[in-house]
């Protein structure tokens, strides 16, 4: 079967050679460039497929032979056209350009996330470093008055031992001590936000698509688009083994979503470890490599219900244990759980909200830690 067809071109009337799913085509007389509808060959009541030439129902979506699309959606105003369309027959807008427009938009903002990120973590970076300075200049007037405090204490050691020791009127006499120990696990804080002061290092981020703000007391992430994910990553790099712990609320949008901890991000943002929960009672760990999500706790890859889990507008408390090659998620203090991986040892910890089918996540974080067990 062709798959071409015969038209003439609009400024020397030459025969053209012209692809059925039509496009741009050059005269090879005149050098003329013309624009070349789609041809849908039909056979009786069947579309023919453009591609391969096979008949097909006249409702066919796809081609039965071949599997290729024969309509599709709009990329602006969702109207369907036929495969090859070049100019949507509702809006009239140019398909390829509106969709190369799109791509660039989408480009567009992640290179703008990528610098407000990279300007975040040089920021915090300065300001660790004049903490440091801070603290070893603390450090040295310490231990200059330790120094003097323990020069002051040998001295009078030496005067009352004297005194004791030699004096006519001294007893011996010996004391002893019993000094009970209890064991306890410590754990050493690294960083701690409760989101009161807007500078502390979490970026506004607004867009079609949702946005991050400090608000009432925390920090919101709000998804406005359908199955879309929006984080935001402290640009501070953590150790290997951490614990992070932060209090969650949905404040808006339907329960079909999922919300969580963001452990050992890399510094390209496509790459982490995902412990979420689920406003309609499901939970998990996911890995994320170059964007695409796997879920590790279980051996199916799905998310699963869990009980531990305050389901609709209530707050939950989630933490996450990233130690070597384990990971633990515990909700409201239970654990709810695991996986084994080591892909990632080190990164950025963050915040993530996604939404489902519906769109319009809504969710509220506080009281954000790190610990270093």
């Amino acid at each position: 079967m062709p798959k071409s067809n015969v038209e003439n071109c609009m400024a020397c009337g030459a025969p053209l050679e012209a692809p059925v799913q039509g496009g741009k085509v050059k005269c090879t007389f005149c050098g003329a460039v013309n624009v070349v509808r789609a041809h849908e060959k039909t056979a009786g009541d069947g579309i023919t497929c453009p591609e391969c030439g096979a008949s097909n129902p006249k409702n066919a979506k796809h081609c039965g032979r071949c599997g290729i699309k024969l309509e599709f959606n709009c990329p602006k105003c969702g109207a369907l056209n036929s495969y090859g369309t070049i100019y949507c027959v509702e809006c009239g807008v140019d398909i390829p350009g509106e969709v190369k427009r799109q791509q660039e938009e989408m480009e567009r903002l992640q290179n703008e996330e990528r610098r407000r990120q990279a300007e975040t973590r040089s920021r915090l970076e300065n300001e660790r470093k004049k903490k440091i300075r801070a603290r070893r200049i603390s450090f040295a007037v310490i231990a200059l008055v330790v120094l003097v405090g323990a020069i002051c204490v040998a001295a009078i050691a030496g005067i009352t031992a004297y005194t004791t020791t030699y004096s006519p009127s001294a007893r011996s006499t010996k004391t002893a001590y019993a000094a009970g120990q209890t064991a306890t696990t410590v754990y050493r804080t690294l960083f701690q936000d409760d989101f009161s002061d807007p500078s502390s290092g979490w970026g506004d981020y607004s867009s079609e698509n949702g946005s991050t703000a400090y608000e009432n007391g925390g920090f919101r992430i709000q998804v406005t688009e359908p199955n879309w994910a929006i984080f935001y990553s402290l640009g501070q790099d953590f150790p290997e083994d951490i614990q992070i712990e932060v209090r969650a609320t949905k404040i808006g949008g339907p329960d079909d979503n999922n919300f969580g901890i963001l452990c050992r991000v890399q510094e390209d943002n496509q790459n982490y470890y995902y412990f979420a929960i689920h406003s309609d009672g499901y939970a998990g760990i996911a890995k994320v490599t170059a964007g695409n999500y796997e879920v590790i706790s279980s051996d199916d890859g799905l998310w699963y219900p869990a009980s531990t889990v305050h389901q609709g507008d209530v707050s939950n408390d989630i933490r996450a244990d990233c130690i070597g090659d384990t990971f633990t998620l515990y909700v409201n203090g239970v654990r709810t759980a695991t996986a084994t991986d080591s892909s990632f040892t080190d990164g950025f910890v963050g915040l993530q909200a996604s939404s489902g089918d519906a769109g319009g996540t809504d969710i509220l974080f506080d009281n954000f830690n790190v610990y270093r067990p």
